[in-house]
């Protein structure tokens, strides 16, 4: 079955906004005969970010070489439990002996393997599911400015979000501003790209030559981000945006480096169920700024869901939308409100069920008390704002739609 997933396309906590974003050099060297690697990680944060403990978590599976921190006073690797991947992690914490008034840095260098479901004998994929990068607990979300150096053997190519900065021999180096866990390498020994004729939107295939359903692809995206320039995104527009088609065959999400990966080896967008999915990955863009950790994750995944069945309803399938928004609307009744929803005290199934689809029901309803136009209004300032909170959201609807439809939301949220 194919799922919608986002811990890619980047979620953001409140503590992104108005705050120096840390930066990340990762030096990853590659060994795609073994699907292993070996990685150097250094998280550098600005002198605005005076805390005096800095915590990294690591996948269990890797192997954690050396924890460098200049000027740090303790340093501790313990294994804890992390709920939101449900898995234990090795924890790293570095004190420094007071609070710093200049920027720190702190260096991890590990080794392991990918994990399955994210290579192919033609591909292999690093990036938000690969578990391959540490991050902050509770914070894996947040932007980070990054600069990205692949090293791969003679005759492998690398690809990500963007175009590479620079190439030398068998290196490859990006950069750019995602989320903590987002930056992309894809390695393979050959490309397919695709690309509309100014090449703003391009597909980018690994291992395997085109066909008819990637050319369809193509068209299908440009016609989705067009809709969306014109309305979520009036004012906060992209030009340019890339998919990844890496071929493992494990799930589509978005990354805030306007990106989308989509894994399956069948996807056709003629399909009604191919197509929302790759419009609400590519929603992502601008719905990608709340917690996932608690109810503000209905920012991110019912504001990506009713988006995709607004592109669905302009595209001319109004049964579609009405069905789609029918079935959401049944899986929604006797779950608990979004509003102090707590994703960890409930099942995946119910989880889903509160912030992706009660959250849209939300949303649809909110557009019909306030008519399109307006609505449309809200959401592309939403957007603009890169809001990330329920309360910053109830604001901005006071704002545009007055306090009466404020009070309106805030009890559908509650109830």
């Amino acid at each position: 079955m194919k799922v919608l997933l986002l811990f890619g396309m980047g979620l953001l906590t409140a503590s992104s906004h108005g705050q120096a974003q840390p930066t990340v050099r990762i030096q990853l060297q590659a060994a795609p005969a073994t699907h292993s690697f070996s990685c150097r990680y250094t998280l550098r944060l600005p002198a605005a970010d005076t805390a005096s403990t800095i915590v990294l978590h690591l996948n269990r599976q890797l192997r954690l070489d050396q924890v460098r921190a200049p000027e740090s006073a303790a340093q501790r690797v313990e294994r804890v439990f992390y709920p939101y991947f449900a898995d234990t992690v090795q924890r790293v914490t570095v004190r420094f002996a007071r609070p710093a008034r200049k920027a720190r840095q702190l260096t991890l260098s590990y080794s392991g393997a990918l994990p399955p479901r994210t290579f192919t004998e033609q591909a292999e994929l690093y990036s938000a599911h690969s578990g391959w990068l540490p991050y902050r607990p509770y914070r894996e979300y947040d932007l980070v400015q990054y600069a990205l150096e692949v090293d791969v053997p003679p005759g492998y190519e690398v690809r990500s979000s963007g175009p590479a900065r620079k190439r030398r021999r068998n290196r490859w180096t990006f950069a750019g501003t995602t989320s903590a866990l987002e930056p992309t390498a894809l390695i393979a020994r050959q490309f397919a790209n695709l690309a509309s004729p100014r090449r703003e939107i391009s597909v980018c295939k690994a291992g395997a030559a085109p066909v008819a359903a990637d050319s369809a692809l193509l068209r299908k995206a440009e016609a989705v981000i067009a809709f969306y320039n014109r309305t979520i995104g009036r004012q906060d527009s992209i030009s340019h945006f890339r998919i990844l088609l890496p071929g493992t065959n494990a799930n589509a999400f978005g990354l805030l480096d306007n990106a989308t990966v989509i894994t399956y080896t069948s996807f056709d967008v003629q399909d009604r169920g191919d197509l929302l999915i790759l419009a609400h990955e590519i929603s992502h863009k601008w719905w990608g700024y709340g917690s996932v950790h608690d109810e503000n994750d209905w920012l991110n995944e019912a504001f990506a869901t009713y988006s995709s069945l607004l592109y669905l309803q302009a595209s001319g399938d109004t049964t579609g939308y009405r069905e789609r928004l029918t079935q959401l609307t049944e899986s929604a009744v006797g779950t608990p409100a979004i509003i102090g929803f707590n994703r960890y005290a409930h099942a995946p199934a119910m989880y889903r069920r509160v912030i992706y689809n009660k959250g849209t029901v939300v949303l649809a309803a909110l557009r019909a008390r306030l008519g399109t136009e307006k609505f449309g209004a809200l959401l592309a300032t939403v957007a603009k704002q890169r809001i990330s909170t329920t309360g910053a959201l109830l604001a901005v609807t006071e704002q545009v739609a007055g306090a009466p439809t404020r009070a309106w939301l805030l009890a559908r949220l509650s109830e």
